[in-house]
């Protein structure tokens, strides 16, 4: 065995192999960032008043214009999120694929629908088109780092 073999590789796993308190404190977050997004898409869907006041009015009927492939794009990033999440608590190297599923449906529908295609500046205004950059940068962060995870051998 060489002696790279025995190096540890990076601050979620200890030399013994297992998984760290920052393995499991950002698998957790990716569990909550996946509910989080699922709350949200239920409240949006079952139009509630009080989360809806909370939203600007063109950016609501955008959402209730959605087609259905973008819709599906918007099931993907979210079911992609919360299984992904619960996968890597499992230390499961499919989290990858459900990780990486987020930030690409998340660019194609919010950059390639609600941008370029529906008027989605007007609809999200500044706020909104800075806050759905910043949720894309998230799931890109999660994906990278479960990549990372199962390419120190985190994830079986």
């Amino acid at each position: 065995m060489s002696n790279e073999a025995n190096v540890k590789k990076n601050d979620s796993i200890r030399e013994d192999g297992k998984p760290t308190l920052l393995y499991w404190a950002v698998s957790l977050l990716a569990v909550i960032w996946g509910i989080s997004g699922a709350i949200d898409f239920y409240l949006i869907k079952t139009a509630n008043p009080e989360y809806l006041a909370n939203l600007p009015p063109k950016f609501n009927e955008l959402v209730g214009s959605f087609p259905l492939w973008r819709e599906v794009l918007w099931y993907i990033s979210i079911g992609g999120a919360l299984i992904g999440g619960l996968l890597m608590l499992a230390r499961s190297a499919w989290a990858v694929p459900f990780l990486w599923a987020v930030p690409i449906s998340m660019i194609i529908g919010f950059v390639g629908y609600d941008l370029l295609m529906a008027n989605g500046a007007e609809a999200y205004g500044t706020f909104g088109i800075i806050a759905s950059t910043i949720m894309i940068i998230i799931s890109l962060v999660l994906a990278l780092y479960a990549a990372g995870c199962d390419e120190d051998e985190i994830l079986k």
